[in-house]
């Protein structure tokens, strides 16, 4: 006899309905999510207030390729001068000693001063310090002239110890004028303490110091034409003697490099720094890196920020 049975329904469990709806669900926002990936455009940079200044941020489209932003130097930026807008930025507005890059701010005040570039200068046996030196043998003097381009091209303590003297300003008012000029730039992070930089005390931003390089590059035009040469040549007066002052920014002295302005510095403390303008058709990027840990790398990553291709 057959069996007739009825047959058997296989019921859904209810688990499966829900990873059903679960993965539609999935689906539509994946969906969404590309349709919104594929049709956005990128805003314009926005803007930040820094030290009471309007200062806009962001990174438009200049990097070749994702090694190109990694440097060694602690802090790094680099600013678009024709509206303040900074391209690229690391740690930028960390306050690190500066060293050496305090000598354009003693530059800019001394020619608020009128220093006379004719007048003939000398170097106390006392102002013969540590680091760079500029030497002038027994009985041989120097312009101011000379002296200034020491001080901004070869980096010379002693030198700029020497013209600050012969100004006829006592040191503590001088500096107490670097710092009131600073806070007329806007430098509100920046303060000196000496006229050398040998002070680790003297320290501003890796932002501050483009500001301040802007400032003696574009008004103060002697800064930028002794700083953007590979060497200074002079003759002493009393010799004779002939000599010339390499620039201690060996991207230019010795790489070749073409820049309108720039200024190096080294202390232990600061480690290798360093603020340099393009060369002609870049006049309005400054780099700034500060604390890289090599003399190489401080070049190296400036060159790199000096390279790097902006978005037209």
């Amino acid at each position: 006899m057959q069996d007739k049975t009825t047959p058997y329904k296989r019921s859904v469990p209810k688990s499966t309905w829900l990873l059903a709806c679960i993965c539609v669900v999935l689906m539509v926002v994946t969906a969404g999510v590309g349709w919104v990936a594929f049709s956005y455009e990128p805003s314009k940079p926005s803007e930040a207030k820094v030290d009471g200044a309007s200062v806009r941020l962001g990174l438009p489209g200049f990097i070749k390729n994702a090694d190109d932003h990694e440097l060694s130097a602690k802090s790094a930026i680099l600013l678009n001068t024709t509206d303040d807008s900074i391209a690229f930025e690391h740690n930028g507005f960390d306050r690190r000693p500066i060293a050496s890059i305090t000598k354009l701010m003693t530059a800019m005040v001394a020619i608020d001063h009128k220093i006379n570039l004719e007048q003939e200068g000398d170097i106390l046996p006392n102002e013969y310090v540590i680091g760079g030196q500029f030497i002038l043998h027994p009985g041989e003097k120097a312009t101011m002239r000379d002296l200034l381009a020491a001080s901004l091209v070869g980096s010379a303590n002693n030198a700029t110890l020497a013209y600050v003297r012969q100004l006829g300003i006592p040191e503590e008012e001088f500096v107490r004028e670097m710092n009131r000029k600073a806070i007329t730039l806007g430098l509100e992070q920046t303060e000196f303490f000496d006229v050398t930089g040998l002070n680790p005390k003297n320290t501003s931003t890796a932002y501050e110091v483009a500001k301040l390089a802007k400032e003696a590059f574009t008004n103060y035009p002697i800064i930028a034409d002794l700083t953007a040469q590979t060497g200074y040549d002079f003759v002493a007066i009393g010799s004779g003697r002939e000599h010339t002052i390499k620039n201690t920014n060996k991207l230019i002295s010795e790489w070749g490099i073409t820049s309108t302005g720039s200024k190096t510095g080294f202390l232990y403390e600061a480690e290798y720094c360093l603020v340099m303008r393009g060369g002609e058709g870049k006049e309005n990027s400054i780099a700034v890196v500060l604390g890289s840990p090599t003399e190489y790398d401080h070049f190296a990553d400036t060159q790199k920020l000096l390279t790097l291709s902006f978005a037209q």
